[in-house]
Parts: structure tokens; sequence; C-alpha cells
């Protein structure tokens, strides 16, 4: 039994049409509204032309969940200042 895989369902490795797909199963994308919703959403590869040329920020509190190792809990402030 030999098998073509050209045929066979396509898996999406483009970073834009992963997140596309996972909209896509979080929506009732078989109804009316559902692909209304589908077809307002865009994706893009990158940062879009309007706001490529805009200032970046840089959030801290974001830098400071992303320095922690996984599955570390975020001391909050009242619970270092109660003792």
């Amino acid at each position: 039994m030999s098998t073509n895989p050209s045929r066979g369902p396509y898996h999406f490795r483009a970073p834009a049409k992963i997140f596309w797909r996972t909209v896509r199963g979080m929506l009732p994308h078989k109804l009316y509204r559902g692909k209304e919703a589908l077809d307002r959403l865009k994706v893009f590869e990158g940062i879009p032309p309007p706001y490529d040329k805009k200032k970046r920020m840089v959030v801290p509190s974001a830098l400071r969940v992303m320095r922690l190792k996984q599955r570390r809990k975020v001391p909050c402030s009242t619970y270092c200042t109660s003792f």
C-alpha cells in the first residue's frame, strides 16, 4: 500500500499560520458567525507595515516573568512585606 503525502493533511509550519489554526480551533468556524470572525482575523509574520516604524517599549513586569524558571511562582509584594 503506497501513500501520497501531497494529498494528506497539511500541517502549517509558518508561525502566523500555526496561530491562525489555533484560533480556528477555538471558534465555531463551521457556523456563519465563526466564519465571519475568522475572516476578520489578520495574522502577520513579523511586524506589519503601519507598526514597524513605531517606537518599541520594554515592559519590565514581562521581563521579570521571563527571567524566572519555569513553574516558579512570582512573589507578590504583600507576601514579602508581611514578615
